[in-house]
């Protein structure tokens, strides 16, 4: 069982609209289960309208929890937060969850040992059934934090269900930029698929997202999309491609196609199969399969 991973040091690049393609076209020959890692804002799931399986609660952070029958209301508490997280209402300390980074100050200072930092739910994890493939997805809940331990809990269930259907592919949609979830996506993958455009700012972010993949020293390659938007930002990718030694596996060019397939939540190769875009996408998914053949 192999894992490849869809990531952009930027987003907006077309990360899920190429990982939606690509699981669509794969799942045709392998037994794929596909993950969304990309908790702040998961959406894979809607390219393939599908259906909801099971869900359940993920406690991925620590925050503080005040018991009022032994709080005296002396507000030591909310002296001693750094991030004013502890509020005062109706002459009671009130925790504000949003903020609370469960620290521990506030119990340290409480004199009646009225406050505890206990594991908190903050995100839950989704699985869907599609026609051919099953996708789990991480989901964090508004306002909180923790993205990268909730990403690993993701990974973990991700695993286990591909061990459950004997899969041959794991395939992860990313999430954009360089923080802690990105670093909890790549880690124990095979492959990691970086896409970007040609733009000043895409080239930029996708050299510090290299620079955290070359951390790991996982295979990687480079997707161009929107590849003929401004060519003299194609060129410098392409050089720097070539200076650093990384492949181009593809070059998706701009096409009308890709906005009307995301309007209607279907993969662009299922709607447009002739346009120029799922053309290169086709090509790409062989080049994935040559390489999962020799992994």
């Amino acid at each position: 069982m192999k894992e490849i991973v869809v990531l952009s040091g930027k987003g907006g690049v077309g990360k899920s609209t190429i990982t939606a393609s690509l699981g669509s076209i794969l799942s045709d020959e392998y037994r794929v289960v596909m993950s969304d890692t990309d908790v702040d804002a998961p959406n894979l799931a809607l390219f393939f309208h599908a259906s909801l399986n099971k869900s359940w609660d993920i406690q991925a952070s620590e925050k503080a929890f005040i018991d009022y029958e032994k709080c005296s209301g002396c507000l030591a508490c909310v002296d001693a937060c750094r991030f004013s997280s502890m509020v005062i209402f109706n002459d009671k300390p009130f925790v504000v969850p949003f903020s609370c980074e469960g620290c521990g100050a506030c119990a340290i200072v409480c004199p009646e040992n009225a406050i505890e930092i206990k594991a908190a739910r903050n995100g839950k994890i989704n699985v869907f059934d599609t026609e051919k493939a099953v996708i789990v997805s991480g989901e964090l809940k508004i306002g909180e934090s923790s993205s990268g331990r909730l990403v690993d809990v993701v990974k973990r269930a991700v695993r286990q269900k591909a061990e459950e259907t004997n899969a041959d592919l794991i395939l992860t949609d990313g999430p954009p930029g360089i923080g802690c979830p990105v670093i909890a996506s790549i880690r124990g993958s095979d492959y990691v698929i970086a896409v970007t455009e040609p733009t000043p700012a895409a080239l930029h972010d996708l050299k510090r997202l290299l620079e955290v993949i070359g951390y790991f020293k996982i295979p990687t390659g480079i997707v161009v999309n929107k590849s003929d938007i401004h060519m003299k930002s194609r060129q410098a990718i392409m050089d720097f491609a070539e200076e650093r030694g990384i492949p181009v596996l593809a070059e998706i060019p701009y096409d009308m196609s890709i906005p009307k397939a995301i309007a209607k939540a279907v993969p662009v190769i299922k709607t447009y199969p002739e346009s120029p875009a799922s053309k290169a996408i086709f090509e790409l998914a062989d080049k994935m399969k040559s390489m999962i053949a020799g992994m």
